[in-house]
């Protein structure tokens, strides 16, 4: 895709010619590109979940980049050509990942932490740990406290979890827009 920079040309030109090229305007730039074609092949499942799960994210970025909240903490994140609006798509397209489950503190009695490492690439609002024990019975749940450094979040328990082996630890991590990613791990 070429940009065009201050030709007179194709200044401010927008959209086909002769089925082959096709202009559009992107932060005050005209923007050359090739027309694309429709494919005649029935669209995969995969490419079906693609479509909408986008769909869903630019509906969520139009609202969220106009919205008197959180429209200016996606605008504090816009630089050069990336707008709000695509940060905030960026935002509802990508899931957050929890990619550390810290339970070295953790031995089943009350007052224990319990460390979780989630990241998004806008911001990670919540964190819930869920704690089961070996025959799958909720021993309990809640939310993490996050830390300074905005990577850590610590859960501290409230209740006594007798045996320890098979017990399973899981974190779930929401961002802004609702999406979760997850992560659970079993005591040894």
């Amino acid at each position: 895709m070429a940009q065009s920079k201050e030709n007179v040309l194709v200044k401010g030109l927008s959209g086909t010619i002769g089925r082959l090229l096709t202009f559009r305007q992107r932060a005050g730039k005209t923007i050359v590109g090739k027309l694309l074609k429709a494919s005649t092949a029935p669209p995969t499942e995969k490419a079906t979940a693609v479509r909408t799960k986008f769909k869903s994210s630019t509906i969520y970025a139009r609202a969220a980049a106009l919205d008197p909240v959180t429209g200016p903490l996606y605008k504090a994140l816009a630089t050069g050509d990336i707008s709000a609006y695509n940060v905030a798509l960026a935002d509802a397209f990508n899931a957050p990942e929890v990619f550390k489950l810290d339970t070295t503190n953790y031995h089943g009695v009350v007052g224990n932490t319990i460390t979780v490492q989630a990241k998004d690439d806008f911001k990670v609002v919540t964190v819930s740990v869920s704690i089961h024990d070996a025959a799958g019975n909720l021993v309990e749940q809640g939310n993490a406290v996050m830390q300074v450094n905005e990577l850590d979040w610590l859960y501290t328990t409230t209740r006594a979890n007798a045996v320890l082996a098979g017990s399973k630890i899981k974190a779930i991590a929401t961002d802004l827009p609702g999406n979760t990613g997850e992560l659970e791990i079993t005591l040894p």
